[in-house]
């Protein structure tokens, strides 16, 4: 099992941790151009050692604009994606964008759907 990975700014803070057979990725604070590296690096390490698919945990986000959004886009491309905790303003700028991920009402709903063969 690999440990819980982590990073932070002033204004974001993103931790990653395995969970059953996937990893989950918590966000706090506001996610635009200028931290969204912080998603960017938990996910670089994320994608170095594992697999796995990957549940976003968006339910302590304050803000978040099209930089968050492109990243999952692009995760999606490695990995099967799905969020939790999706805002209003997200969830429709996933539906105007035409980038069909998935938005589970829960965690347990998420790693139902999202199960993969093997654990992280």
């Amino acid at each position: 099992m690999h440990p819980p990975v982590w990073a932070s700014t002033h204004a974001a803070r993103a931790l990653a941790a395995p969970a059953q057979t996937l990893w989950v990725i918590r966000l706090w604070g506001d996610f635009d151009a200028h931290s969204i590296h912080v998603v960017e690096r938990v996910t670089y390490v994320l994608l170095q050692c594992s697999v796995a698919p990957v549940v976003f945990d968006l339910r302590q986000v304050a803000f978040a604009n099209t930089a968050l959004l492109n990243h999952l886009i692009a995760l999606r491309l490695h990995r099967r994606v799905g969020l939790v905790g999706a805002d209003r303003l997200m969830q429709l700028m996933i539906e105007v964008s035409g980038a069909a991920l998935p938005v589970f009402p829960d965690l347990d709903a998420a790693l139902a759907a999202l199960s993969a063969d093997e654990a992280p």
